[in-house]
């Protein structure tokens, strides 16, 4: 049943996503240049703002060597209020200060995690903050095992772990660790826990409760929704690697042992899906193989979770409608049940919105830029599905470059069909019914 407020939602979350970000700018800009003493422009400020709380991982300038401990830490922040909703946020600072959560509070809360309703809200909450700090609390634990082994004193691989834990499983993908992850491709533990944490990251925090509860509850069977989410992340985790390996198996990959091939194919196609991690350089691959990257960084993870993208279960029910309107049959179904036209009507409408804007951003950046398009769409394709995973050109935008780059960041963590609907007015059923036409299709 779907709940009818007077409060714009989508509104409400647009606006304090950009507040955060416009606070988070300003933070970065002063702690760098007046603590740090490293010169960091405001666009290069807003820039990596906008990507901590988007938890993309695209950055202007280099978190390792170019931002202070204090303003790294804000981007940690950042990173983990963005990954877990402006919304949750606001939730977590009003039971810390002690005030009730009244009706407006619960609405916006499961809004932020694309539900409906009030029903059910605390108890989601309370899922969603525990499942969190358990399991960034764990990764840090296994992160700073291995970054002890690694030959790190205590205080840093203590720091390091608590940073990687927060930014995979928040899906952001930055790295305080001067070359990022990529020296660790030839090692099992720090890769592991990465993927581990990213794919927790993004099935969502509905699915997850509800995996729990059949757990608790010794339940046998999940719902629809959530078995669709768990069937569309290993398929895309197992078609993903075969394609990843069968691209570059003797391209990035070559010189690898059998077994570091498929391992960090396997970790390329868990962290294009919103990640943004590397064990291997995005530029080193294959022209197939980014193509493949492109195309799981556009389906992204899963509704309510910290990745973006169209989401799974959006391309799953794209995939669904097109084999059921194969078979000529008169109602889309899965597992037994129907699917709405409007569901349907919907997840066609989130796609093209989305291939449009990529395409847009890529066109107007190549005009803007003067860069190779197929660099330019990996970049807005990563941008806007919020990945963090780039060719390399990042750093060579131009100001208006950034900003673009930023906006679909900005639209990607948003989602577009919920920006667009702040936007757009309702039309709402007028009750006239028109008679039906035939258009060709094909």
């Amino acid at each position: 049943m779907r709940f009818h407020t007077s409060y714009k939602v989508e509104r409400v979350i647009v606006t304090g996503f950009l507040l955060v970000i416009l606070a988070g700018a300003f933070l970065l800009w002063l702690s760098n240049n007046f603590i740090h003493r490293s010169v960091l422009s405001p666009v290069d400020a807003l820039f990596m703002a906008t990507s901590a709380v988007c938890v993309t991982g695209l950055g202007t300038v280099d978190l390792s060597a170019d931002m202070g401990p204090l303003s790294q830490i804000i981007m940690l922040a950042l990173i983990q209020i963005g990954g877990l909703g402006i919304m949750t946020a606001m939730m977590t600072l009003s039971l810390a200060a002690g005030r009730r959560i009244g009706i407006k509070g619960r609405i916006f809360f499961l809004g932020g995690l694309g539900m409906d309703g009030v029903q059910g809200a605390l108890s989601l909450f309370s899922t969603v903050i525990r499942y969190t700090l358990f399991i960034e609390g764990a990764g840090a634990l296994l992160f700073f095992i291995a970054f002890m082994l690694n030959g790190e004193a205590f205080p840093r691989s203590l720091y390091y772990a608590v940073f990687h834990a927060v930014s995979a499983f928040c899906n952001a993908g930055f790295s305080p660790y001067g070359g990022g992850l990529i020296r660790f491709n030839m090692t099992l533990l720090v890769p592991g826990v990465t993927m581990a944490l990213v794919v927790l990251g993004g099935v969502g925090f509905p699915v997850f409760a509800e995996c729990a509860a059949c757990i608790r509850d010794r339940r046998e069977h999940l719902s629809v929704y959530a078995r669709l989410v768990l069937i569309m992340t290993g398929g895309l985790i197992a078609a993903g690697t075969l394609m990843m390996a069968l691209a570059d198996w003797d391209g990035a990959f070559g010189g690898m042992p059998v077994w570091a091939k498929l391992w960090n194919a396997l970790f390329a196609s868990v962290t294009a899906r919103t990640a943004g991690f590397e064990t291997v350089p995005s530029a080193s691959l294959s022209g197939l193989g980014q193509a493949v990257m492109i195309i799981l960084m556009i389906i992204g993870a899963s509704p309510a979770s910290t990745g973006g993208g169209v989401k799974t279960t959006t391309f799953g029910v794209l995939a669904i409608s097109v084999w059921s309107e194969l078979h000529r049959r008169r109602q889309t179904t899965f597992m037994n049940r129907g699917i709405s036209e409007r569901t349907s009507r919907r997840a066609i409408s989130i796609i093209a919105i989305y291939l449009f804007t990529l395409l847009a951003g890529a066109t107007l950046l190549t005009f803007i830029e003067g860069l190779p398009f197929s660099y330019i769409l990996f970049e807005a394709a990563s941008a806007l599905g919020t990945v963090g995973l780039t060719l390399g050109i990042t750093t060579e935008l131009s100001a208006p470059g950034k900003l673009i780059i930023a906006l679909l960041m900005f639209w990607g963590r948003v989602g577009l069909y919920s920006f667009i609907s702040t936007l757009v007015t309702a039309d709402g059923n007028s009750g006239i019914h028109y008679p039906s036409t035939n258009i060709p299709i094909s």
